[in-house]
């Protein structure tokens, strides 16, 4: 393998991106909107939820609940008079939940306080209660009811720590997402997916062009080795994937105050190879297609659907099937994923680093020795 051939190479592969303006557009103008679309239109903390409240209890701790599920963002809080009221209009669609203060609610409360001050057992008949109800048509938000509004009634259960003697304690503490926001979370599919685009879908539509015009049986009639051809191709697409990624974040910790908590060593490293994997994807899919719209397909197929399906960016892979578990270990984006997040929320964790790298790594030498296999010196 000669280096000058490969430089004459790469030179063309250049001259080639810069000639072509969806290259630049689907490396820098994509993440962007993507980012963009993640960081304002995506969000798994579902805020205004539609609820009714029911207050059958005239005591002064059921008002002070009231009150705390009235203010919170949560909730968009409808006071109703009776519980079939509140039931006609969950039925009808504008809302989503109910919350039932039951009769003698304060009285309870305070016998519970004072059985649990004086150390007496609390029977069946004293602990006070709330009653939740929400709309399973929506299993998602219907979780989010249960969980938001449980947890305004055990902070208000907290607070009364204040005036009355201790009976609970709860110390609240959330590692690595402290701000629970949802960018921070999604940022690492949304990277995952970015330099899936960038490497797999735009080399394989940019080489299956190549095809299409007959320049690369041009190229692969010349005097060059396969290794040269397909050296030439990786690099210059590696390069416009890390600044790719240096673009997209420093544009989410810019604009979204997205944490880094990671070193550019273990970022580097790992990157590296999930990018190489991601092009040598992209060759073998335009050597098989030869055809733009069959390439797009297949990168598609391979790349964006897995990422964001079974990468662990969206849905928890271990809540999956088993079947699926074992299939999501076949798509490299599930060990970038679990690493980039890593590095942005947690820091250098070598073992979950070093881990996803060996795997990446040995999936890229089986692409390039299959790439090897089906890229010949020949036009057939």
């Amino acid at each position: 393998m000669k280096m000058t051939t490969v430089r004459a190479l790469i030179s063309k592969e250049v001259k080639q991106i810069r000639r072509d303006a969806s290259s630049i557009l689907v490396a820098f103008i994509m993440p962007m909107l993507v980012l963009f679309v993640f960081g304002y239109g995506i969000s798994f903390n579902i805020e205004n939820i539609k609820m009714e409240l029911v207050n059958l209890d005239s005591g002064t701790m059921s008002h002070e609940l009231t009150d705390l599920y009235a203010s919170s963002k949560y909730f968009n809080i409808n006071l109703a008079a009776t519980t079939k009221d509140a039931q006609k209009r969950v039925e009808s669609g504008e809302a989503q939940g109910i919350i039932i203060i039951p009769e003698h609610f304060s009285k309870k409360f305070m016998q519970g306080l004072y059985r649990m001050r004086t150390n007496q057992m609390i029977t069946r008949n004293h602990p006070p209660e709330i009653q939740i109800i929400s709309d399973g048509t929506d299993p998602n938000t219907a979780s989010y009811i249960e969980g938001y509004a449980s947890g305004i009634f055990s902070k208000y259960c907290a607070s009364l720590n204040k005036t009355k003697p201790q009976i609970l304690s709860i110390n609240d503490r959330l590692w690595f997402n402290s701000t629970t926001d949802t960018i921070n979370f999604l940022m690492a599919g949304a990277l995952t997916m970015i330099l899936s685009i960038v490497g797999t879908f735009l080399t394989a539509l940019v080489v299956a062009k190549e095809w299409e015009r007959g320049t690369m049986e041009a190229l692969i009639a010349t005097p060059v080795s396969i290794w040269e051809i397909i050296i030439s191709k990786i690099i210059p697409y590696f390069v416009l994937c890390i600044f790719s990624l240096i673009f997209s974040i420093s544009y989410g910790i810019l604009v979204f105050q997205v944490p880094f908590e990671g070193s550019i060593l273990a970022l580097s490293l790992v990157t590296s190879v999930f990018i190489t994997v991601s092009i040598l994807i992209g060759l073998i899919i335009s050597t098989t297609a030869k055809d733009q719209f069959v390439a797009s397909m297949g990168a598609m197929t391979v790349t964006f659907l897995p990422t964001f399906m079974l990468s662990g960016f969206v849905f928890e892979i271990k809540s999956m099937p088993f079947w699926l578990q074992c299939l999501s270990v076949i798509f490299p984006a599930k060990y970038y994923v679990s690493s980039i997040r890593t590095l942005c929320l947690v820091g250098d964790v070598w073992d979950i680093i070093l881990r996803d790298t060996l795997i990446l790594s040995g999936m890229a030498g089986i692409l390039m020795f299959s790439l090897k296999k089906k890229l010949k010196k020949n036009i057939e």
